[in-house]
């Protein structure tokens, strides 16, 4: 850090500086969040040794972090606890710290991170969360107001960090704010506690440990967990349950893995290492290769190919199947075991059928992927915090095998990750929309009633930055000011509920009266992304499995409710004009 020559310069004084406050003083917010006694505890830039002393005296364990030798001879000698091990380390990269084999309970960095250069505190940030334990807290304090330039301080803020957490799987469980408690008016502070969400199973852990920790050859682990917390979100519906485990269709398991490498591939960008790429990817073969003119957003469910392309597509997800079950399955492992963690069953491929559509009967034909039910229960309730982190780490591996110094592989690896591309399925409903026009219908707001006029949006029922979805059930046609009212809210129960005649409505005459195909294809998608509990569902059905769905977003990321203001009566008047969509026609 290149501010450690200041402190070496200046130790005498700011220990005295510091001492002359307590931990009370500078962390009361803190205090009452603390672990239990005896937990372990990483201070980073200890400084002083004052909350190191303060936190042994307490009974935790502490291993007390400062790069600047001076400061810790100072600290050293001033406080002498047992219960505190002195280390000369430094961030973003801990190396000491790691040798110790440790992960803490608490990380405390105390007007630390004002100190770590902006493009260096992704990589800190990393290194700090393989550290965290289960239910491990890192507390960081941010110096807002003008950086120090004589101590090499850069700007920070709590949108940054609470962006950068977003990639580690952390969440922030407490903020508050502070003055400076030296009486400097120019200063002022905001602290920070960030976490790891806890399914009480040890599967978060687990995930957090293949993701960040094991040793990968190439991204194909990374790829493996992603389809699967993917399939866990957005396919839940395709999925059975036994006791103990849930297995889902390997066809849908191979469609999600050529859908995100398909970009990538394309595009250049390596899975390996360099000293690999003479072999490749085992998956690119000539089937792959042959569906370039396929773009990823069409490999989704209820898709329909024929021909030379609907054989290329079937052999493609075949061979796809074979690298999953001998590669990433096979060595994601249960930890100091050589069990694999997950069961691949393949099945023959039979002949191609032609068409081919991409439903359920098709990729369970591909075979079975069994996943254990902790694993995937943390998959469907935090994946909200996971898959972030999977995109990073993916992310950084490409970076990592790329040495041709192109300046834009982070920001275009980012945006072929992008798992769906809403102006393309907002498009989908606008075009209903305008058909409807068209041929003398009135379009409604599904949430105020209000006939829509010129302007007005698409809504995703359930908000598109919560939950990226963008099947056709999930748009509605809003009024512009009602949809910048509802933003990325969580609609309620209750607005749900009246709004359902409107929006039955609205799907009758935008998609489930427009032929068999599209009204295949809407109930398709419904019954992959929602708990669908009937064979032959209606719309009746998916606004039911709508309403549990909505409660799982609710429980699992404390979204902020929505309820439309003086609506009801509106949304009955409206819904009164068109017949009953219990029973849906077909033109």
């Amino acid at each position: 850090m290149s501010a450690i020559p200041y402190y070496e310069q200046h130790a005498t004084r700011l220990v005295t500086q510091y001492e002359s406050l307590s931990f009370e003083d500078v962390h009361a917010d803190l205090i009452g969040i603390l672990p239990a006694s005896g937990s372990t505890v990483l201070d980073i830039g200890a400084g002083s040794g004052r909350d190191a002393a303060w936190l042994a005296a307490k009974g935790y364990d502490v291993v007390a972090v400062e790069p600047s030798e001076a400061m810790l001879a100072h600290a050293r000698a001033k406080h002498t606890s047992s219960r505190i091990q002195w280390l000369s380390d430094s961030l973003p990269d801990l190396a000491n710290v790691r040798r110790l084999g440790l992960s803490f309970d608490l990380i405390l960095l105390s007007a630390v991170w004002m100190h770590i250069p902006p493009s260096d505190r992704q990589r800190a940030l990393r290194k700090l969360a393989t550290l965290l334990a289960p239910k491990g807290r890192i507390a960081i304090s941010l110096r807002l107001g003008a950086p120090d330039t004589e101590r090499a301080m850069h700007e920070v803020s709590l949108p940054e960090l609470a962006g950068l957490a977003q990639q580690f799987g952390l969440r922030i469980v407490h903020t508050s704010d502070s003055q400076d408690k030296l009486g400097r008016s120019e200063v002022s502070w905001t602290n920070v506690v960030l976490g790891l969400p806890d399914d009480g199973l040890g599967a978060l852990p687990l995930l957090r440990h293949l993701i960040l920790v094991d040793e990968k050859s190439s991204t194909y682990k990374i790829a493996l967990l992603r389809v699967l917390a993917r399939s866990a979100d957005t396919a839940a519906g395709l999925a059975r349950y036994d006791a103990d485990s849930v297995v889902v269709p390997l066809g849908l398991v191979s469609l999600f893995w050529l859908r995100m490498y398909k970009p990538l591939i394309e595009h250049a960008l390596p899975q390996m290492p360099l000293t690999r790429l003479g072999t490749g990817p085992g998956f690119v073969t000539n089937s792959f290769t042959s569906l370039r003119p396929v773009t990823a957003v069409e490999l989704r469910i209820g898709s329909v190919f024929s021909d030379q392309t609907a054989k290329h597509l079937h052999q493609s997800l075949s061979e796809i199947s074979q690298v999953i079950r001998n590669m990433p399955a096979n060595y994601l492992r249960w930890p100091a075991s050589d069990k694999p963690i997950f069961d691949v069953t393949r099945r023959r491929m039979a002949s191609t059928p032609s068409p081919l559509q991409i439903d359920e009967a098709f990729l369970w034909s591909l075979g079975d992927f069994r996943i254990p039910l902790e694993i995937w229960q943390a998959l469907t309730h935090y994946n909200v915090w996971i898959e972030p982190v999977l995109v990073s780490e993916w992310v950084r591996l490409m970076e990592s095998y790329c040495n041709d110094g192109r300046p834009d592989v982070r920001a275009l690896a980012h945006s072929l990750l992008a798992w769906v591309d809403p102006a393309r399925d907002t498009g989908f409903a606008r075009a209903a929309v305008d058909r409807m026009r068209a041929a003398g219908k009135p379009v409604y707001c599904v949430w105020s009633g209000a006939r829509l006029r010129d302007e007005y949006d698409v809504d995703h029922c359930f908000s598109f930055a919560a939950w990226p979805c963008g099947d056709a059930w999930n748009l509605m046609p809003a009024s512009r000011q009602v949809n910048i009212q509802k933003s990325n809210r969580l609609v309620t129960q209750a607005a749900l509920e009246r709004a359902s005649d409107t929006i039955s409505s609205w799907w009758n005459d935008a998609f489930l009266s427009q032929g068999d195909g599209l009204r295949r294809q809407f109930f398709l998608e419904a019954s992959q992304t929602l708990p669908i509990l009937v064979a032959t569902p209606e719309p009746a059905d998916v606004i039911d499995a709508m309403k549990v769905h909505r409660i799982r977003l609710s429980k699992d990321q404390g979204l902020r409710p929505w309820e439309p203001a003086n609506t009801s009566d509106r949304n009955r008047a409206a819904a009164a004009s068109l017949p009953s969509m219990h029973q849906p026609t077909i033109e």
